[in-house]
C-alpha cells in the first residue's frame, strides 16, 4: 500500500475539525433549549424530533467525509512495469565541409561520400528528428531539429566548401554547435523521453589551436548536457593529397606546403574515438566511431548504435505503475451521503 498524493494529508485534519465542530454545536443546543423557558413545554415541542436520528446523521456524514478525505490521498495497491512510449532520437549532423573532404581516397570524394551516407542514413530513420550543422573552421546550424527529411536533403546538396567563410577544421566549434541545437529549444515535452545524440560526418583532422584539446573539451561539456557523441569516419589512414579547384570547378593542383610539397589529408581515427569516449566516460568500451574508407560500409553499424542508444534510454525509462484504488472508498462515501440525506430526524405522523 502507498499513496499517490501523500502531499494532501492536511485533508485528514477535516474529520478532526467536523468533530469538533459537531461537539460545539450539541453543547451550544443543549444551552439554548435550557434558556427557551418550561423545560417540560420545551420536551413536548421538541417529541417531533429523534436525537437518535441526529446523531446517526451526524456519524454517516462524518464517515462519508472520513473516506472522502482518504480517497484523496490516492491510496495505490500493487504495481507494474510500464515503459514510456518510444518518441525517436534527436540527432544533430554536424557536416564536415572543410577542403580536406574534397580528398578522393574515398570515391568520389570524402564530401560526396559524406552527402550520400546521410542521406541514406535519414531514410532509415523513423520518428527521429535532425539538425544539420556545416562546419570548417567555423560551424553554423543550417537546419534545426525536423522530422522533414527532404528539407535536410536539399541542404545537403547545396554545401560547398568553397562558401564557407572560414577554412580549415575545427571540431571544438562544430560541437558546441551541436549541442545548442540540442539543448537550446524550449519545449521541453518535445524532448522529453527522446535520446540526444551528435553525429559527426568527418575525416577528423582538427587544424584549429592546440590540436584537438578545444575539441576534447567541448565533448567532456556535451557529456555534461547528457549529449552522446558518434562519428562516421571518413578517409584512410594512407590519405591522400588535398586538391584545389578553379573557378569552374576545374582540377588546378594540390595543396602545398612551404617546401612545395602536396599536403596530404589522413583520417584521424584515434581523435574521433576520443571525442566519443569523453562524450559517455561511463561506456568507454562500446562503439560509437564507425570507419568508412570505401571498402567498410559504416552505415549499418551506425544505424545499429542509434538503435540501441534509443532502447537504453527506454529501459532506463520503465517506471511503475500502481493500481489506484481510491474507488473502493468514494463509492461508499458517496452512498452514505445519499443515506444521510434520505434519513429524517422527525417522527412519521401517526395514520
Amino acid at each position: 500500500m502507498r499513496w499517490g498524493s501523500p502531499e494532501l494529508f492536511f485533508v485528514l485534519l477535516a474529520p478532526l475539525l467536523a468533530v469538533g465542530a459537531w461537539l460545539y454545536g450539541s453543547a451550544a443546543r443543549r444551552r439554548a433549549i435550557a434558556r427557551a423557558g418550561d423545560a417540560p413545554l420545551v420536551a413536548r415541542l421538541l417529541a417531533a424530533h429523534l436525537p437518535q436520528r441526529r446523531l446517526a446523521r451526524q456519524a454517516l456524514l462524518g464517515l462519508a467525509l472520513t473516506l472522502l478525505c482518504v480517497a484523496a490521498l490516492r491510496p495505490q495497491l500493487g504495481r507494474r512495469p510500464e515503459a514510456l512510449r518510444r518518441t525517436g532520437v534527436d540527432i544533430a549532423v554536424a557536416f564536415d565541409i572543410s577542403k580536406s573532404m574534397l580528398v578522393k581516397d574515398v570515391l568520389p570524394s570524402r564530401l560526396e561520400a559524406a552527402r550520400q551516407r546521410i542521406g541514406e542514413l535519414m531514410s532509415r530513420l523513423n520518428g527521429d528528428r535532425v539538425a544539420l550543422v556545416p562546419f570548417a573552421g567555423v560551424a553554423f546550424t543550417q537546419s534545426p531539429l525536423t522530422a522533414d527529411n527532404s528539407a535536410i536533403r536539399l541542404y545537403l546538396q547545396s554545401l560547398d566548401p568553397n562558401q564557407m567563410p572560414v577554412g580549415g577544421t575545427n571540431l571544438a566549434a562544430a560541437i558546441d554547435e551541436g549541442v545548442k541545437v540540442l539543448t537550446g529549444r524550449g519545449d521541453k515535452a518535445e524532448t522529453s523521453g527522446r535520446s540526444q545524440v551528435l553525429l559527426l560526418v568527418t575525416d577528423g583532422e582538427d587544424v584549429a589551436s592546440a590540436q584537438g584539446e578545444a575539441a576534447k573539451k567541448a565533448a567532456q561539456k556535451a557529456a555534461e548536457a547528457g549529449i552522446r557523441i558518434y562519428a562516421i569516419g571518413l578517409g584512410t589512414m594512407t590519405g591522400d593529397p588535398i586538391p584545389l579547384y578553379n573557378n569552374s570547378g576545374q582540377h588546378a593542383g594540390y595543396q602545398q606546403d612551404s617546401t612545395g610539397k602536396p599536403i596530404y589529408s589522413k583520417l584521424n581515427l584515434k581523435l574521433l574515438e576520443e571525442l566519443a569516449r569523453l562524450s559517455d566516460p561511463a561506456n568507454p568500451n562500446e562503439t560509437r566511431v564507425f570507419l568508412d574508407d570505401g571498402k567498410t560500409a559504416a552505415l549499418e553499424g551506425m544505424l545499429g548504435a542509434l538503435e540501441k542508444q534509443q532502447r537504453t534510454t527506454l529501459e532506463a525509462s520503465i517506471k511503475h505503475q500502481y493500481g489506484e484504488r481510491f474507488q473502493l472508498l468514494l463509492i461508499p462515501a458517496l452512498l452514505l451521503l445519499l443515506i444521510e440525506m434520505r434519513l429524517s430526524e422527525r417522527r412519521r405522523a401517526a395514520a
